[in-house]
Formats: structure tokens, sequence, C-alpha cells
């Protein structure tokens, strides 16, 4: 990973620039079996720990936050493909063995069933990695009788079916090319579906199959542990970044800013701040997986704090990029500075809506009040 990530971050800016991440590093990683880091070993994954699931992200994330991002997806969605029947494995890794699934989960199109599936309509946002996957894990509310509440389904959809558009014009991640992508009453047969509480409770039928407890495991009480890691790696980075630039900047007296107290200071709160939350990523992942190995599920307390932490990390990350771009004044408000695409990295990465503080800390006091969560995400 260490040399992929070195060409990611030589090509940081371009990649900031084409709002896609560089061709060359997703075929470094593809060819050094970084997709298939969590992939069922029965398909030729590697089925590695969670712990150093994060660790790759991190190291790639310090060098360029939208490969980091795209990786972090990539990767993590062939869990959600080993949840579906064995039919829909069998299709997708047989054909390709290396075939990834993009981001789609919100359930914002709509799935008439037919004949031996559904008929799938809609569009989704924020599809991260769409330009190099193979498939769309895609949401959608299932259309029902009259009167009854829609049902929600995960579907898998081949991108021959999708239409990508090209509209991902933002401020940070830019590089992640997290288009919308959109689909017409696209036919998906009844294997290539998943209940949507099956995927987010872990008792999906094709996880059954599998004893590595990420597959088992409710969804949100670890996925978005590696969104959160982008976030650790950027902040890391961002730390090393400011502290060469500290160590050599001139100020008026004829000192160096690394000189001044404050300046120290910022920089060993900020580094510590980033480090705590790789450690609290870690511990309240290898936690829960320690809890589905043991018991087969989880409590809903767990889950309520594997969320909060999720988010409290991101927060603190974010708040230790913010105390150093602050600190690094007018030089790196620069289109070109590497600070200034990293604190913009590290914004879009605190507005994932799995990473909203607000949101997970909420659920996390309604549990611990004992009142039931009105949070779809747990």
């Amino acid at each position: 990973m260490q040399s992929i990530a070195k060409s990611a971050g030589e090509r940081a800016a371009q990649t900031d620039r084409d709002r896609v991440v560089s061709a060359e590093v997703v075929s470094a990683m593809r060819d050094a079996g970084l997709f298939r880091a969590l992939q069922p070993a029965r398909w030729g994954g590697a089925e590695i720990d969670n712990a150093e699931w994060l660790d790759l992200i991190v190291e790639l994330a310090r060098e360029c936050g939208s490969s980091a991002w795209v990786y972090s997806v990539l990767s993590a969605h062939a869990t959600a493909i080993a949840c579906f029947p064995v039919e829909a494995q069998t299709e997708i890794w047989t054909e390709y063995p290396w075939a990834v699934a993009s981001s789609a989960v919100a359930p914002t199109a709509i799935a008439r069933r037919v004949d031996g599936g559904f008929a799938v309509s809609g569009k989704w946002s924020f599809s991260s990695g769409c330009d190099y996957a193979q498939w769309a894990l895609a949401g959608a509310r299932v259309e029902n009788g009259e009167g009854e509440a829609p049902g929600m389904i995960f579907t898998l959809i081949p991108f021959k079916d999708i239409r990508i558009e090209d509209d991902w014009h933002v401020v940070g991640l830019r590089g992640t090319g997290s288009k919308s992508i959109h689909v017409a009453d696209v036919f998906v047969p009844e294997y290539r579906t998943l209940p949507f509480r099956q995927l987010m409770d872990g008792n999906a039928i094709g996880a059954l199959d599998y004893e590595t407890p990420y597959y088992r495991s409710p969804r949100h009480a670890w996925a978005p542990s590696g969104l959160a890691a982008v976030g650790v790696g950027i902040a890391l980075g961002f730390v090393g970044k400011f502290t060469a630039y500290a160590r050599d900047r001139k100020i008026l007296n004829g000192a160096t800013m690394g000189d001044l107290d404050t300046i120290q200071l910022k920089i060993s709160e900020s580094a510590a701040e980033a480090e705590a939350a790789l450690r609290i990523l870690k511990a309240n992942t290898a936690e829960a997986m320690a809890e589905v190995a043991a018991t087969g599920t989880l409590t809903i307390g767990t889950r309520a704090r594997c969320r909060r932490d999720q988010a409290f990390a991101t927060r603190l990350c974010m708040v230790a990029v913010d105390r150093l771009y602050t600190a690094a004044g007018a030089y790196a408000i620069y289109e070109g500075n590497s600070m200034q695409q990293a604190f913009r990295d590290m914004h879009a990465v605190a507005g994932q809506v799995v990473l909203n503080f607000d949101a997970a800390g909420k659920s996390f006091s309604r549990v611990m009040m004992g009142r039931v969560p009105d949070d779809m995400l747990l």
C-alpha cells in the first residue's frame, strides 16, 4: 500500500481537478488485490481483519482523501454482495472475480413487483466509485398495494443498465466522482434483491454461509468506520503537512513558526486527536466483532455506541484539521496548496450523513435512557 499511497499523493491535485480518482491508482489497487480485502475467501478474497482494513484506508487518506474514500466504499461493498443469495454472488464473482459495487444505498428509487423480481426506476445521488464499478448496490422502495406502506430493499444492478450523470461539482472530495446514477424500468431478478433490514441487522441469507463476523454484523456497527478512517488519514496527513510548513516558515522577528509555543501545542493537540480517533474506531469495531462472534448479534446499545464513536472520531479529526488550517494563515488558502485541499476534503467527510454526530449522538442517548431510537441506520 505504501507505494500506491505515494502514487495517489503525487496525483492528488490532478485527481481533485479531474473529479475522479486516477485510473493508474485504481489499477494499482486492483492489481494488488486491495479491493478484495473484505471479499469472502471462497471467492478469492482475503477476509482481512477490520483493523488491518482501517490501516489501509488511513495510509491512503494521508496522501489523497478522494482515493481513500473510493477505496473504502468499493472494498466494503464486497461484504454487502456476500449477504445476497448465493446465486447473486455466483453471477457477480464467477464472471469477474474482481467485481466491485459502487454506492447508491439510499432508497430513492421505486421497485415494482413483476414476474420473477422487480422493475426498478429512479435516481440515486452520491454514487462514489461509479466510474470504476461493475455493479451498484442500490436501495429502492417497493410499490405495494393501495394503502400499504412501502417496503425497502437493496438491489444489485449492473452498470450496463445504468446511466451516469456527470453532476459531481462540489467543494470537497471532488476526486471521488460521486455522481448521480439513473435507471429506467430495469429488471432485477429476485435473487439480486435483499430486504433492507436484513442487511442492516446482519441476518441476511448469504451472510449465514460465512464465519467472519463482519458479514453477520449489523452493517452500520462497523462499515462507516471505513469512511471515518478517511478523516483520520486526512487529519494525520494534515499534521505532517503543517509540521513541515511550520518548521521552515519564517515570521516577522526572524524566527520560524515552529519556534512558537502556541504552534507546538497546536501540533501536539491535533496529532493526539487524530491518533485517538483511530484508536476509537479500532476499539469499537473489535469489540463489536467479538460480540457478534460470541453471541451471533449485537445489542442495540453496542450498535448505538458504534454509531456514536464513528461520528465522534470524525468530529475529532475535523477539529484537528481546522485548528491547524487556521494557524497556517493566508499561505494555506491558495489553490494548489495541499492543506486547503485536505481542509475541503475533511469537511466533506464530516458532511456524510452516517458520520453526523447530532444524529448518532441523539440515538445513543435515547438508547441509554431506555427509549426507542428513531434512527433507520441502527
